[in-house]
C-alpha cells in the first residue's frame, strides 16, 4: 500500500512537472513541447546532481565539474521556461546547442577524440525530432566540422598513429551520415503520420459538421452558408460553395459560397448549366464526383476570374432518392490537393448534407403550410366574429322591430308573485346590472332574500333578463345557478322561435292579402277600375284616410313636365 502511494505520488509529481502550460495548436508541436520539457528537466536535475556529487568522486576536477554542472542546469532551466511560455523553437535551438556543447567542448578542451557514438548521435536525433529535416542536416554539418577539428588536433598531436586517427575520423563521419539519414527519415515519417492523423481528425470533425449544424438550422439558406464555412475551416480549402438544381432542372444555381468572391457571385446570381463544360455541370449531369487535381491541364474546369488561386477542384453530387438536387464544390490553392481519403470523407458529408437539405426543405414546407393554415384560421375567426356580430345585430334589430310592432315602449315582460302573473315592464337594479354586464348577477340580502338575475341570450345577444328571488333560508348554490342558466338558455331559444313563428304567420297573412288584392285588381276591366279598386283596398288595409294615384308618363325634358298642372291624358282618382 505504501509503495503504491509513493509510486502514485511520484508519477503525479512528474506529470505536473512535465505538463506544458502553453496551448500548442499543432498536435506534433504539443508532443514536442512535452518531450522537451521533460528532457530538459531530467538533464537539469542530473547536472545539479553531478555538480554537487562529482567532486566527491573526482576531487581533482572540483571547479570544472561544479561550474559545468551549474551551467548545464541553468541552460536546462531556460529551455524549460521557453517551452512553458510557448517559444518551442527557441527552446529547441538552445537544447540542441547544449547537447553539442556537452559532446564536443570537453574533447576540445582536453584535445582528445574520444567522442562516444551515443553522444554525437543525440544532437542529430533531437534535431530531427524537434526541428525537422533542414535543421537535422545543419546539426550534422556542425558535428562533422567538430569531428574534423578533433581529428586534426589528434592528427597533429599523434606521432606514429596518424593513419589510425584518419580511419577513426572516416568511420565517425560515415556513421554520422548514416545516422543523419536515419534521423531525417524518422523525422519525415513522424511528420507524415502526424499529418495523416491531423487530417483524419479534421475529416472526422468535418464529418459531424452537417449533423451539428442541422440541429440548430433555422433555414435552408442559413444551413448551407454555415456548412460551407465550417468545411472551409476544417479542411483549409481555398473556396467552398453549394449549388442547387432549379425546379426546371436546367441549371445549377449558387446558393451558398465563402469569402468575398462568394458574396459577389451570389449577388450576381451565378449559375451553371447542367451538362456544361464545367466541374459542376459535369457532376450534376453524370451524378458522380468530379475530381480535377490540376486545373491547368483539365478540359472540364471552367476558370473563374473571381477565384484566381484555384489549382484543384472537387465537385460532389447531392443525391436524394437517386435524384441529384445539387452539388458541393470545393477548391484548393494547391495542385493534387484531393486525396482518395478526402474524396471519401467529403462524399459522406455530401450525402449527409443532401439528407439534411431535404429535411430542412420539408420543415420549411410544413412551416409554410402551418403559416397558411394559421392565416386561414385567423381569417375564419375574423369571418366567424363578423358573422356572430351580424347575427347579434340582426337579432337586436329584429327584437327592436318586434317590440315596436307591439307598441311596447320599454319592452315586453311579466312578473309572477304569489301564484299571480301580470304584465310588468319595470327593471330592477340587479336586472339592469345583468343586462349591461351580460353576465349573471347574484345578490344575497342577509336572511331576507336571495336574488339571481340571469341574462336572456339569443345568438349571443342579450335581449332580456330573468330575475328569480328565493327566500332567506334558500341561498343560491352553484348547481342551482347552473341549472337556472341552462333553463334561461332554453327560454331564449323558445322566445326566439316564437317570435320567428309570429313573423312567419304575419308574413303569410300579408302575402294572402296581397294575393287577394292582386286578384281583385286583375279582375277589373278598365284602368279606372284597377286604380279605384287599388285605392279602396289599400286604404282599408292600411287604415288610410286619404289616398291619391296618378299616371302621367314623361313627355320630354323635366322642365317641360309641369308637375303642378294637370297633364294631357292625366287620369287621377282620389279616395
Amino acid at each position: 500500500m505504501v509503495d503504491r502511494f509513493i509510486r502514485g505520488t511520484l508519477l503525479e509529481a512528474v506529470s505536473r512537472l512535465t505538463r506544458v502550460s502553453h496551448w500548442y495548436e499543432d498536435i506534433l508541436d504539443k508532443e514536442r513541447a512535452r518531450w522537451l520539457a521533460g528532457s530538459s528537466l531530467v538533464l537539469g536535475i542530473l547536472a545539479l546532481v553531478s555538480s554537487f556529487g562529482g567532486p566527491l568522486v573526482v576531487p581533482d576536477s572540483l571547479s570544472y565539474i561544479v561550474i559545468s554542472g551549474f551551467l548545464v542546469a541553468v541552460i536546462c532551466a531556460g529551455v524549460y521556461s521557453l517551452v512553458q511560455s510557448g517559444s518551442l523553437r527557441t527552446g529547441s535551438y538552445l537544447f540542441i546547442a547544449l547537447l553539442l556543447m556537452m559532446v564536443f567542448v570537453p574533447n576540445l578542451v582536453l584535445s582528445t577524440q574520444n567522442v562516444l557514438m551515443l553522444g554525437f548521435a543525440l544532437p542529430v536525433v533531437c534535431a530531427a525530432l524537434l526541428l525537422g529535416r533542414n535543421w537535422t542536416y545543419a546539426v550534422a554539418i556542425v558535428e562533422a566540422f567538430c569531428l574534423a577539428l578533433l581529428g586534426m588536433i589528434a592528427f597533429y598531436a599523434t606521432g606514429s598513429m596518424k593513419q589510425t586517427v584518419v580511419l577513426e575520423l572516416g568511420f565517425e563521419l560515415l556513421y554520422l551520415v548514416i545516422l543523419t539519414s536515419g534521423a531525417v527519415a524518422l523525422a519525415n515519417s513522424i511528420r507524415h503520420w502526424f499529418d495523416i492523423s491531423d487530417r483524419m481528425t479534421r475529416q472526422l470533425e468535418a464529418a459531424v459538421v452537417v449533423t451539428e449544424t442541422a440541429a440548430s438550422a433555422i433555414s435552408l439558406s442559413w444551413l448551407l452558408n454555415e456548412v460551407v464555412k465550417r468545411i472551409r475551416q476544417s479542411y483549409g480549402f481555398y473556396h467552398v460553395q453549394v449549388f442547387m438544381i432549379d425546379p426546371e432542372r436546367k441549371v445549377a444555381r449558387l446558393e451558398a459560397s465563402t469569402g468575398r468572391a462568394g458574396q459577389q457571385l451570389l449577388k450576381e446570381g451565378h449559375t451553371l448549366s447542367i451538362g456544361s463544360q464545367s466541374v459542376i455541370g459535369q457532376c450534376t449531369a453524370r451524378v458522380a464526383p468530379i475530381v480535377v487535381n490540376n486545373v491547368s491541364t483539365s478540359a472540364i474546369h471552367r476558370p473563374n476570374k473571381m477565384l484566381p488561386e484555384t489549382r484543384a477542384e472537387l465537385a460532389l453530387p447531392l443525391i436524394i432518392r437517386e435524384q441529384v438536387i445539387g452539388a458541393l464544390d470545393v477548391q484548393s490553392a494547391q495542385q493534387n490537393a484531393f486525396r482518395a481519403s478526402d474524396v471519401r470523407s467529403l462524399e459522406i458529408m455530401a450525402n449527409q448534407l443532401a439528407l439534411v437539405i431535404e429535411k430542412v426543405r420539408l420543415v420549411e414546407e410544413l412551416q409554410l403550410r402551418a403559416d397558411e393554415n394559421e392565416r386561414l384560421f385567423d381569417e375564419a375567426q375574423r369571418s366567424l366574429t363578423q358573422i356572430e356580430d351580424l347575427n347579434r345585430r340582426m337579432t337586436r334589430e329584429g327584437w327592436n322591430r318586434y317590440i315596436r310592432g307591439r307598441s311596447a315602449r320599454d319592452g315586453l315582460g311579466y312578473t309572477r308573485q304569489r301564484e299571480e302573473t301580470r304584465p310588468d315592464e319595470s327593471w330592477t337594479a340587479p336586472m339592469r346590472q345583468a343586462f349591461q354586464g351580460e353576465h349573471s348577477v347574484v345578490i344575497e340580502q342577509a336572511h331576507q332574500a336571495h336574488i339571481a338575475a340571469l341574462p336572456l341570450r339569443v345568438r349571443g345577444e342579450v335581449i332580456g333578463v330573468l330575475e328569480v328571488e328565493r327566500a332567506g333560508d334558500h341561498p343560491w348554490t352553484e348547481d342551482d345557478l347552473m341549472m337556472a342558466e341552462a333553463m334561461v338558455e332554453r327560454l331564449g331559444l323558445a322566445v326566439e322561435n316564437a317570435r320567428l313563428l309570429e313573423l312567419a304567420t304575419e308574413s303569410a297573412e300579408r302575402e294572402q292579402i296581397i294575393n287577394r288584392i292582386a286578384q281583385e285588381m286583375q279582375s277589373a276591366d278598365t284602368i279606372e277600375g284597377v286604380l279605384q279598386g287599388a285605392l279602396s283596398e289599400l286604404g282599408d288595409l292600411l287604415g288610410a284616410s286619404r289616398g291619391i294615384v296618378q299616371i302621367s308618363p314623361k313627355a320630354g325634358a323635366l322642365e317641360e313636365h309641369p308637375l303642378a298642372e294637370a297633364l294631357p291624358g292625366e287620369e287621377m282618382q282620389e279616395v
